[in-house]
């Protein structure tokens, strides 16, 4: 290739880099919304993702939200499969970066996504079942937790 066709597709590039985002009137540039809570991160989240798909490239990152500001029940935890050892938590995807080691019978304040992540977690039970037309399937039947979170109302 000579190096007159590697400028023009570097310039090429360039320039889609650079090409002004699209501006909706009466909208707050994405560079100044306020994140004071989890819904301002929802929102700036999905107008990142809706800027960075309408421009062809990943211009804005995706912020997660603080652990601080996410909504969080008290909860005891306890394991059914090691009742006595202590469990190191990671948690990191779009909405929240969390780590922290859970010991059994310990009462904990925890965001209600990781609850919910924790609840999921368990082994899957599985049954046979008679079709209308003689044969047989299995399916998915329900789960077996491996933990139990028990939440604590205070008075």
């Amino acid at each position: 290739m000579s190096k007159t066709k590697i400028k023009a597709e570097q310039t090429s590039l360039l320039e889609e880099i650079k090409q002004p985002e699209p501006v909706i009137p009466g909208e707050i540039p994405i560079e100044e919304m306020p994140l004071n809570c989890l819904a301002d991160y929802l929102k700036y989240n999905k107008r990142a993702r809706a800027l960075n798909k309408s421009l062809g490239i990943r211009r804005h990152r995706i912020k997660q939200c603080p652990v601080e500001m996410h909504p969080k029940q008290r909860v005891m935890f306890n394991r059914k499969d090691q009742p006595a050892n202590p469990l190191p938590v990671f948690v990191s995807n779009e909405m929240i970066e969390f780590e922290q080691t859970l010991i059994p019978g310990q009462v904990y304040d925890l965001p209600l996504c990781i609850i919910d992540y924790l609840a999921q977690k368990g082994t899957p039970l599985w049954d046979w079942f008679d079709n209308p037309d003689g044969s047989r399937e299995t399916r998915k039947t329900g789960i077996d937790p491996r933990f139990a979170l028990r939440t604590i109302y205070q008075g």
